[in-house]
């Protein structure tokens, strides 16, 4: 996380941030100025630990299964997606693979590797379906708040980039 930090605390981040509008970068940079470590560890232990219910689990069954619950049929169809590409999930937990962060690492796998159709495929079905849903009960469980700001520009960045993949010219 202090990698994180430390990149929000530099005063030219927004200028070099791709695929997200000025405005947008300036609302949301003013909230991503990191507070103190402390302050930042207790807002994520509230919004994603507990104790307590999460206000935005970062779980896209959650959102996309009837009955909002982990593992649900969203969670089969992108372990499918991911099988069918050849991605596997190394984690020390059993953590269900539609969780933000693992999904954005296969997203960075897919990207390094050239393979823009599954990119694709991956950030508009099994990211974008849900992320929207996910940021806006962040927004409202903490305003003005780092995590709601970073999820927000998550949000913003992934859609910029795939506007960015769908609008490339085809190579000859």
């Amino acid at each position: 996380m202090a990698g994180v930090l430390d990149l929000f605390a530099s005063p030219d981040w927004a200028a070099h941030w791709p695929g997200v509008a000025d405005a947008d970068l300036s609302r949301l940079a003013v909230q991503l100025i990191p507070a103190d470590r402390h302050t930042i560890a207790l807002a994520w232990q509230r919004l994603f630990a507990g104790p307590g219910a999460q206000p935005a689990p970062p779980w896209g069954s959650v959102y996309l299964d009837p009955e909002h619950v982990l593992r649900g049929c969203s969670t089969v169809a992108l372990s499918h997606f991911l099988q069918r590409e050849h991605l596997q999930l190394h984690t020390e937990s059993p953590e269900p693979p539609d969780h933000l962060g693992l999904i954005l690492f296969q997203a960075a796998v897919l990207a390094a590797e050239g393979r823009e159709a599954a990119l694709i495929t991956l950030l508009e079905d099994h990211l974008l379906s849900w992320l929207p849903l996910f940021v806006h009960p962040l927004e409202q469980a903490e305003q003005r708040g780092f995590y709601p700001a970073l999820a927000g520009l998550t949000l913003l960045t992934v859609q910029g980039a795939v506007a960015a993949l769908k609008n490339r010219p085809e190579p000859v």
